[in-house]
């Protein structure tokens, strides 16, 4: 008997192209995915408003993983699911697993200026359009922030002396695409997606095939807690130094990669 499959999948880099955000190559495996009624969970390090946009723009709705595992938000009365832990809140019913923006901002402005670095919060949209390429909308949703502070530092690498501190106030420091990121110690992609997985097997009732598709350093937790990873390359064609079991690598980076490799999977694994 086939298993109920379900796809988390990572945004920038992966489902949407490096350069440009599109996911047009991604087309055709995202009707399939539609018509066959797979769940599909963004898992990104994007904001819930950043997520909402982009489902509304995709005319999706279904449950997403915001700020690299901050939050896990299902649609109010989602498949009439049961969803132990869950308060609603701005239309939404969310399990928080990261720590208030507010104590994360704090250990920022404490030193931002010892350490040389710079979170999204101290960036105008203007600056944020620059960096990212993102729209002035688009980078406006990208402050509202919850759970983790994106931000970049003078030199290649956060100083060691950063992560220690950081460690100690019950932080830890991930690099994603185009910034590194300060996000609430044993909380990652991971772990969000085995909490996503613990509901869905508790309200579905049969057994699941769950796959992961991500890019970076930052998916590599995410990639581990499902049955079936799948690794994108990066523009260059490179590939994060990853060995997982089952572990597939997509032919090619961005959305036309995630587009080969997801329709591979429901070409065997479909209901």
């Amino acid at each position: 008997m086939r298993r109920k499959l379900i796809l988390f999948t990572d945004l920038d880099g992966s489902l949407l192209d490096h350069q440009g955000y599109s996911c047009e190559g991604a087309r055709s495996a995202l009707e399939r995915i539609r018509d066959l009624s797979v769940p599909l969970v963004f898992v990104t390090s994007k904001t819930r408003a950043e997520v909402l946009r982009l489902q509304g723009d995709m005319d999706i709705r279904e449950p997403f993983i915001s700020e690299n595992g901050g939050g896990l938000f299902f649609p109010p009365g989602y498949r009439n699911f049961r969803i132990p832990g869950g308060v609603e809140q701005d239309g939404r019913i969310l399990i928080r697993l990261g720590r208030p923006y507010s104590e994360i901002r704090r250990f920022v402005e404490e030193r931002k200026t010892r350490f040389g670095i710079r979170g999204v919060g101290d960036m105008s949209i203007g600056e944020l359009v620059e960096i990212t390429g993102l729209g002035p909308e688009e980078s406006r949703l990208a402050k509202q922030r919850e759970f983790t502070e994106p931000f970049l530092v003078a030199g290649d690498a956060p100083p060691a002396l950063l992560g220690e501190e950081a460690r100690k106030a019950g932080l830890t420091i991930t690099r994603g695409g185009r910034f590194y990121h300060l996000i609430g110690s044993g909380q990652d992609k991971g772990e969000a997606v085995k909490r996503a997985l613990r509901i869905f097997r508790g309200n579905l009732g049969e057994e699941v095939l769950s796959v992961g598709i991500g890019d970076r350093p930052n998916d590599i937790s995410m990639l581990a807690a499902v049955d079936l990873p799948v690794l994108i390359p990066h523009p260059d064609g490179r590939y994060e130094d990853v060995d997982l079991p089952n572990l597939r690598r997509a032919p090619c980076p961005g959305s036309r990669g995630w587009n080969e490799a997801v329709n591979g999977i429901l070409d065997t694994a479909a209901p």
